[in-house]
């Protein structure tokens, strides 16, 4: 799956080729590479090597400007990452991966999820108890590491202190729930809190309403700025991730999402109604 690093340098690579007229089979032909490399490059599905990019910058007839500020994004993407440190090892799967990068790069999350609190909205023990349920018979340390990099994901987003988070809270996430009435009531003050910060716009998808369109499934889309990336859509299956930049099944999607949040609570209602459950 894409990092989202490496789709910014693909775009580039993408914007610089068609600006010459070339179709992915004639650039890859000049590079002496095969057709599905270009493309997988140009999605960033395949990280570009930078033999490769600084060959296509010359093929695609870039200016200096243009190469510095492609060399300068590529470089930026191969940098490493918290997340590649060793205390990691075996618990960042590639999907995770997408997720983190594309946290990392947006400016603007848009989520709604209808079996559980987002990771990035989990208590510890909140956290604990839906890995816990999703990894049956997985020992007490593997499940613990995977809670301590949830947490260390969570710190990272907050010292961003850029990126804005726009979450459709499904009312029964909140009525069901993980762990115990103990654990709940803690994830509902949590959500409060949040509630309060200005970077966290949270919504009530109320139970009751009738006619409320959540057919749109589990939804995340990250917005950027605009010279870096264009909306993308992630999902996350049960074993991988799906990443679509398709524009039309993207625009499908953010119209959906825009739909659910006319019919959900205002920020205000959504906050007491979060007070008034963790007080039950």
């Amino acid at each position: 799956m894409p990092k989202a690093q490496h789709m910014v340098v693909g775009r580039e690579l993408r914007r610089l080729r068609e600006a010459q007229g070339l179709s992915q089979r004639e650039a890859a032909d000049r590079l002496g590479v095969k057709n599905y490399t270009v493309s997988r490059n140009e999605t960033g599905e395949t990280p570009c090597k930078p033999a490769v990019v600084r060959e296509a910058l010359k093929i695609y007839r870039a200016t200096p400007e243009e190469e510095a500020h492609l060399l300068e994004v590529l470089e930026n993407a191969n940098r490493r990452r918290w997340w590649q440190g060793s205390e990691w090892r075996g618990v960042v799967k590639q999907k995770l991966l997408t997720l983190v990068t594309l946290e990392e790069s947006a400016k603007l999350i848009r989520v709604y999820d209808r079996d559980r609190v987002p990771g990035i909205l989990q208590t510890a023990d909140y956290a604990r108890a839906v890995i816990r349920l999703g990894m049956e018979g997985a020992p007490p340390e593997e499940i613990d590491k995977r809670v301590q990099f949830r947490l260390e994901r969570q710190a990272h987003f907050q010292e961003s202190q850029s990126t804005r988070y726009l979450c459709l809270l499904d009312e029964v996430t909140l009525i069901r729930g993980f762990g115990s009435k103990e654990i709940m009531r803690g994830q509902l003050r949590r959500l409060a809190e949040l509630a309060d910060n200005p970077r966290f716009s949270l919504h009530i998808v109320e139970l009751s309403r009738l006619n409320t369109p959540t057919g749109i499934g589990q939804t995340m889309l990250f917005d950027f700025e605009e010279e870096l990336l264009p909306t993308v859509l992630y999902e996350e299956r049960h074993e991988s991730g799906l990443v679509c930049q398709e524009p039309d099944e993207v625009d499908h999607r953010s119209k959906s999402f825009d739909r659910l949040l006319e019919v959900s609570l205002s920020r205000k209602r959504s906050k007491q109604r979060l007070l008034d459950m963790s007080a039950k």
